[in-house]
């Protein structure tokens, strides 16, 4: 077959039969020609025989690597049978858990099976649940099962660890100076549930308990707990502890800088079997046992007769079961593109004065984009570069961790009247001082320029009010005149006279707390949102408890906002914390909105943290103790996450005081080989690895990727344009790379034998096995150097805006959510979805509408104790200044699965009224261009006589969309709730503007287009689909079925081009301009057969019919169906590939006709089989579908569209069609034109359906395939659409633009 002949069939499988998504490409830069993408690497390892071996086949080898996003922790998987094609088995998250990016980690318990903990990344930023309150799951690796755990555990880099060999895995939990350690099985079931006195890191399942790490031993934990043994003493904590198929233990420990490879077999001494540098040397598990050493060791290795094996593959390499594949640690797209953007912003800088940056190339991270997998074959050293079409999974988050005791079946639950709660979007009862969801309280969202500005004059004394832009926005927000460092005055350091904090410390630590966000991550810089108050910490969400994560405790609130996470002082008055004292009020919300103030509060906060320790008797300094530094700042950061415990509280602590262990480099849930964060581009995925001081030295040294880029007159730069570079900020410098690199301590810095953790005084805890001993290790020693010339080899700070400048401008030009300031159509009352002359924020004046809005949240009955919030649904609502006048709400989709359906506890329900009467009216409802994406949005129209007030719509549509003309007998209303039949709180769901448009009487025309890709307009698009209406040409971030839509409906159908009778202009016309002559809707979907139709959805939006369209003032439906059902797609497939016979003597796949699914077998010949399926089968279900028509619409004229000849000359042009196939193709399209024509006979002689069909063949006549003009697409390679098929597109063997115009022609023909 030649490659032209197999991209016509690929061509064909995507189109007509409407196959699985393939790898779409990503959204091209302005200045780039779509029709030049990049190359996407291979799926399958190419010439596997050469690349892996001859027995690549039969090896029985697997591979698992783990990446992670927004949308969960992603599991993948290649097996050497299939040359190693990754897939994603799992995704995991928890349901409408907030989250900008999941991490986690998981292990191998045998090849089938890997265990794994996940969680939101800001875990980390939280002792308590970073030790505890991770999720965890077993995943069977064949089948993609995700059995969620009833525990949670930490997310130290050990957890979870597996046993090949015992099909065992251990998850570790942190207490109370306490190990909680749970073994389960494969099948998720536990086994052992041990708690253990100290810190146990490490722990693996052996047959008869635990292995663990316990101080510098290598110990023997029984499955209770309480015996603890030791087996080894070693040189420091042990890691990579790997038991061996023989019963032997493999770890690693390190003496300073060297690390030791080792082999426990029964003695007291474990032998070593290898050394090398720390940090080129690892253990890795296989399966069955098998133990694998990776790096690179230097001198002479000891592994002959060994249990372990050497690998060249690097130390960081995930090692399959067998050991034949190494793979390099894997980024998800969008991370990947933020590391190449921010690459050279913290290089070159060796002199006080660095250069400006040169804007890098835009690297695509969005939409479409595959991940890359980089890998190498062991057997073979080849290097292997694949990519993975699909990182969705629909395991993972299709239900809650047992660990949160959430309940599949909410009881009944509605809101008690009279309580104004019930419909306040206000936490009325909260304990934090500024609301969230209060539309008079929105925070601007800041570009990154403004922070960075900001930071650079606080740390001069200079955020005062004469550089502040006051009025706009501060005046709309009633903050009024603002001085950020009158409020909030420059702190004075202890120490050397006049010294300040480093830019760049300040900005690490703003990066780490909030991405340097001062408004809620919905909100682009330039739009105004709810003010940063983690939701977590606003509610007082507990993820490591076992009540249901939503449940809200305000006694728990930590109150922390804006891009510092200020939580001092932010309590209501009443509601303090111990020893707090609140804010007066407007502080409090000057603290909370604007992030100028929040960065002067922050700043006063750090610089406390310093001067704490530096007080008389209780004084911690780093290097040469110069705060222009950043290195000397590390106890101070260490002190700003996790606080002090002062000297003068020694008598409490049992006469300890210091820095706690936790954040301690040397504490043993930070893995003792890492590398500076940020300095390997993976660092950033795995967050967990690093204590929070070394982290804000990380963004210190190396910047952050904020995804945007602003010049700082607030114009946003869009990718392609030039000066496009998303950098956060700019480092610090250093005066050689190696210097900054040196930024992290080395493990021993703060571990002595003054906080009984050197070698020569083994800690306490460990080895006596003492409870509540941590305080042994606080860190209390006056100095600790790592640096010694720090004047020379310490960093210096970077100072952008060197001159005293005004605030940098506010975000513009935003390249989507700029608020639309428009009126809807002429004449249309408005309901807005906030109070009459609420402020918009923004361009948009505030002004009265014509109704009123108001939401209903369902509350909670068992919170009725002190403390206990009810209306715990407010928690997933969020308001954002686009949209419509400058504001709108979203929440999150949910079934009842996921505490959803009618009357769930996060169930959102919101109804706009018109406060005037209206008879016939268009009722219109306004989409914004963010923060909407559901398919399933179902609006419900109140006070009118439809048969059907339900209107489904696809919210990413950016614009006015109609539901429909509507009779209003009473009060009008619109009703739209969070509840969809697909909803697992992934996807958007938003709340605008709606429209009544009244009208004159009754449209004179009430139009609905349905069914497949001849009737939504495949193909009749420019390049690249920009004909397309955008909600049915999308693709998400992650390829997949369940961000994908590509049902292709075209500005170009041909339903909108035709001129219906009486009319002068053309449907789509009138359409476009809301003509009270048209009511009009579009719901064909490419690849549509006659169950999508009637009962069976289609990417992601419902059956056509269940969208609601249809009434008893529908006048006509049109529609083409019929295609797909009869297999077209599959016999022309076979006609082009067809190699030995002609194709109408093969056979192809049987389809169940009511599913689509394949049946296992093939039909008979295609010149027998046809004829009969397309009489008997298909003509019965498409008179099911026009009687169905008819019912839903019984006044309305039923148009059942044809499909004309494909191919003229006997398809000569079309590569693989025979002189012998094109003629009977053309003879089956006129078969399938008589059955569908007695379809319709048989459907007006049974039911009087009022149907007829129209025959387009005429009007193609001699311009189909290989015609002149050619009006109908033969194979198409170049300008894909968003949502496409490659290598060809969807388009192939459809109607170009100059086709619908001949369909019209066909359409209006019918009508007459």
């Amino acid at each position: 077959m030649s490659w032209a002949a197999a991209a016509a069939c690929a061509a064909l499988a995507g189109s007509l039969l409407h196959a699985g998504p393939a790898t779409a490409a990503p959204a091209a830069p302005p200045e780039q020609a779509r029709s030049q993408p990049p190359t996407t690497p291979p799926q399958r390892v190419p010439d596997p025989t050469k690349k892996l071996g001859k027995d690549w086949k039969t090896a029985g080898d697997r591979a698992l690597v783990t990446a992670a996003d927004a949308s969960g922790f992603k599991m993948l998987v290649a097996d050497s049978k299939d040359a190693y094609q990754w897939r994603t088995v799992a995704s995991l998250a928890e349901p409408g858990m907030p989250a900008d990016a999941w991490i986690g980690n998981a292990c191998l318990m045998d090849r089938d099976h890997a265990a794994a903990v996940y969680a939101p990344r800001t875990f980390v930023n939280k002792p308590d649940v970073m030790q505890g309150g991770a999720f965890t799951a077993v995943v069977d690796l064949t089948t993609g099962k995700v059995k969620k755990l009833p525990f949670t555990a930490s997310l130290a880099y050990f957890d979870p660890s597996c046993n090949s060999a015992t099909h065992t895995a251990v998850f570790s939990a942190f207490r109370d100076d306490k190990t909680h350690l749970v073994t389960v099985t494969a099948e998720g079931r536990t086994t052992a549930d041990a708690t253990a006195a100290g810190q146990l890191t490490s722990a693996v399942p052996v047959k008869d308990g635990l292995v663990a790490a316990l101080g510098r031993q290598v110990v023997h934990v029984d499955p209770s707990g309480a015996h603890v043994r030791t087996l080894a003493a070693t040189d420091s904590t042990p890691f990579d502890i790997r038991p061996t198929a023989d019963g032997q233990v493999a770890f690693l420990d390190h003496d300073g800088a060297t690390a030791h490879a080792r082999l426990w077999h029964g003695d007291s001494r474990p032998g070593v079997i290898a050394s090398g540098k720390l940090g080129d040397l690892a253990l890795a598990q296989g399966d069955g046992g098998r133990v694998f050493l990776t790096g690179r060791p230097t001198g002479a290795t000891r592994l002959t007769g060994s249990p372990v094996t050497r690998l060249d593959a690097p130390a960081d390499a995930h090692v399959s079961t067998l050991g034949r594949l190494a793979v390099d640690p894997v980024l998800m797209p969008g991370m990947r593109a933020g590391l190449d953007r921010i690459s050279h912003a913290g290089k070159g800088f060796t002199r006080p004065e660095p250069q400006q940056r040169t804007a890098q190339p835009p690297v695509d991270g969005g939409t479409g984009t595959a991940v890359t997998v980089v890998s190498t074959a062991t057997s073979t050293d080849e290097k292997i570069t694949q990519s993975v079409a699909d990182t969705t999974s629909p395991t993972g988050k299709e239900s809650f961790s047992p660990a949160l005791a959430a309940s599949g079946h909410p009881a009944v639950r509605t809101p008690r009247a009279g309580d104004p709660r019930a419909n306040d979007p206000v936490d009325t009862d909260r304990w934090c001082s500024v609301a969230r969801n209060d539309v008079n309280s929105l925070a601007l969202q800041p570009t990154p320029n403004q922070v960075e500005w900001a930071v650079d004059m606080a740390v001069r004394g200079q955020l005062r009010a004469q550089y502040i832009k006051q009025g706009g926005w501060r005046s709309q927000a009633g903050l009024g005149s603002i001085d950020p460092q009158g409020l909030f005055p420059p702190p004075t350091l202890k120490g050397k006279a006049g010294a300040r904090i480093p830019a760049q410390v300040m900005l690490g630590v703003l990066a780490q707390e909030s991405n340097l966000w001062q408004a809620e991550s919905g909100a682009i810089p330039g739009q105004m949102g709810n003010p940063l108050a983690a939701t977590a910490g606003f509610y007082g969400h507990k993820g490591d408890t076992t009540e249901a994560y939503w449940k809200i405790h305000w006694a728990n609130s930590d109150c922390g906002y804006g891009v510092g996470q200020v939580t001092d002082g932010m309590r209501m008055k009443g509601h303090e914390k111990q020893g707090e004292t609140a804010l007066p009020p407007e502080k409090q919300r000057a603290v909370a909105l604007d992030y100028a103030v929040n960065v002067a509060a922050s700043m006063y906060i750090l610089a406390d943290k310093w001067n704490e320790l530096h007080e008389s008797g209780q004084t911690i300094t780093v290097n040469n103790d110069d705060p222009s530094k950043p290195e000397n700042w590390f106890t101070a950061l260490w002190n700003y996450n996790l606080g002090f415990n002062p000297k003068s509280k020694a008598s409490e602590n049992h006469g300890a005081w210091g820095l706690g262990w936790y954040n301690n480099p040397a504490n043993p849930l930070y893995p003792p080989d890492r590398s500076p964060f940020m300095s390997v581009p993976t660092d950033a995925a795995h967050p967990e690895r690093w204590p929070y001081e070394e982290k804000v030295m990380g963004w210190a040294a190396w910047s952050i990727d904020t995804g945007y880029s602003y010049a700082t007159s607030g114009r946003q730069d869009w990718p392609g344009e030039d000066g496009y570079a998303t950098a956060g900020f700019r480092p610090a410098w250093w005066t050689s790379p190696a210097e900054r690199n040196n930024i992290k301590p080395p493990l021993d810095t703060f571990c002595t034998s003054a906080n009984s953790c050197a070698v020569s005084s083994p800690p306490r805890c460990e080895v006596d096995h003492i409870p509540d001993c941590d305080w042994h290790h606080w860190w209390h020693e006056q100095n600790a150097t790592w640096k010694k010339y720090c004047d020379t080899d310490c960093g210096h700070e970077n100072i952008k805006y060197e001159t005293l400048i005004s605030e940098p401008g506010r975000g513009y030009r935003l390249q989507y959510g700029t608020p639309d300031c428009n009126a809807a159509p002429a004449g249309a009352l408005i309901v807005e979805s906030t109070p009459d002359n609420a402020q918009s924020y923004s361009d948009c004046k505030a002004a009265a509408d014509d109704g009123h809005f108001q939401f209903t949240f369902n509350p909670d009955p068992s919170a009725t104790g002190p403390g206990l919030g009810q209306y715990e649904a407010k928690g997933d609502l969020y308001q954002v200044g686009g949209g419509h006048g400058g504001h709108f709400w979203y929440s999150h989709t949910r079934d009842v699965h996921h505490l959803g359906g009618d009357s769930g506890l996060m169930t959102i329900k919101g109804t706009w009224t018109l406060d005037k009467s209206v008879s016939w009216a268009r009722v219109m409802v306004r989409l914004p261009d963010t923060g909407a994406q559901t398919r399933q949005a179902l609006y419900v129209i109140g006070g009118s006589d439809s048969t059907s007030p339900g209107r489904i719509v696809e919210q990413r549509a950016g614009r006015w969309v109609s539901l429909g003309a509507f009779h209003f007998t009473g009060t009008p209303t619109v009703t739209l709730t969070n509840a969809t039949d697909d909803g697992t709180a992934d996807e958007d769901v938003a709340w605008d503007a709606v429209a009544f448009q009244p009208l004159p009487g009754k449209p004179n025309n009430v139009v609905v287009g349905m069914g497949d890709s001849y009737s939504s307009g495949e193909g009749a698009s420019d390049p690249g689909g920009d004909d397309y209406y955008p909600e049915s040409d999308y693709v998400g971030k992650v390829d997949g079925d369940k961000v994908r839509d590509d049902c292709h409906r075209s500005k170009y159908a041909w339903t909108r081009r035709a001129v219906l009778p009486g009319e002068q202009l053309s449907t789509g016309e009138l359409d476009d301009n809301w003509s009270a002559r048209m009511d009009y809707h579009l719901v064909a979907c490419s690849g549509a057969r006659h169950y999508n139709i009637l009962n069976t959805p289609q990417t992601g939006e419902l059956p056509q019919i269940k969208q609601g369209y249809l009434d008893q003032n529908t006048t006509l439906v049109a529609l083409s169906i019929g295609g797909n059902d009869m297999a077209f797609g599959d016999i022309v497939k076979k006609c082009i590939t067809a190699l030995t016979d002609v194709c109408q003597n093969g056979s192809i796949e049987n389809r169940d006709p009511d599913t689509g699914d394949k049946t296992g077998d093939n039909t008979p010949a295609l010149k027998d089989w046809l004829p009969t399926w397309a009489h008997d089968t298909v003509r019965p279900r498409l008179v099911k579908t026009l009687d169905a028509l008819h019912e839903k619409a019984p006044k309305a004229k039923i148009v059942l569209m044809g499909y004309p000849r494909l191919l003229e000359r006997d398809g000569q042009c079309v590569v693989g069609i025979g002189t012998e196939e094109g003629p009977w193709l053309n003879a089956m399209g006129d078969l399938v034109a008589t059955e569908m024509k007695g379809a319709v006979d048989d459907a007006n002689a049974r039911n009087q359906d009022n149907a007829v069909f129209a025959d387009p063949r005429s009007a193609f006549a001699g311009q189909a395939i290989c015609g002149d003009p050619e009006t109908i697409h033969g194979i198409v390679l170049t300008g894909h659409a968003k949502a496409d098929s490659k290598p060809s597109s969807m388009k192939s063997f459809h109607p170009k633009i100059s086709g619908t115009a001949n369909y019209a022609k066909a359409f209006q023909a019918a009508l007459r």
